[in-house]
C-alpha cells in the first residue's frame, strides 16, 4: 500500500528522511471554530511513519487541546502537507522519552527546561495516514 503524498510530489513513506529538518508545520482543527490552525513546532522522529511533537512552555498549547478533540492533522516539512493522525502522549514514562528525544535534537530545549518552562509539558505522537 502506498503512503501519503506531498502535494502531488514524490511519495513520502519514511519520515526519517526529515530527521534533520529543524521544524515541522502542524495543522490542527480549532476545537471551537473547526478552522485550520497551523503552528511551527520542534519534533523528533519516532519511527518510519511517526514523529513526536511537544510543548513545554509557560503558555497553554492550543494545538495540543485541538488535537485531543480532533486527531486528524497534517504535517508539513516543506514539500507540502501530509495527512496524519495524532495521539496524545499520556503515559509519564513515554512523555519523559519524548522530552529526552527533543532535548537531544535541540540544545535550546535544555535552556527552556532550566527556566522552568517544562513543568507541565505535553506531547503527541503523530503518525502518517495511509492513502
Amino acid at each position: 500500500m502506498e503512503g501519503p503524498r506531498a502535494q502531488g510530489a514524490t511519495v513520502v513513506t519514511d519520515l526519517r528522511t526529515f530527521a534533520s529538518a529543524r521544524v515541522v508545520r502542524l495543522t490542527t482543527r480549532g476545537r471551537k471554530s473547526g478552522q485550520p490552525r497551523t503552528v511551527t513546532v520542534w519534533f523528533a522522529v519516532a519511527g518510519p511513519a511517526s514523529i513526536y511533537v511537544q510543548h513545554a512552555s509557560r503558555s497553554r498549547a492550543q494545538w495540543y487541546a485541538n488535537l485531543t478533540r480532533e486527531p486528524s492533522v497534517t504535517l508539513d516539512f516543506g514539500p507540502g502537507p501530509l495527512p496524519a493522525r495524532a495521539r496524545p502522549v499520556l503515559d509519564s514514562d513515554e512523555l519523559r522519552l519524548v522530552l529526552r528525544a527533543v532535548r537531544r535534537k535541540y540544545r535550546l530545549a535544555w535552556f527552556f527546561q532550566l527556566l522552568g518552562w517544562g513543568r507541565r509539558p505535553v506531547a503527541a505522537e503523530v503518525t502518517l495516514q495511509k492513502c
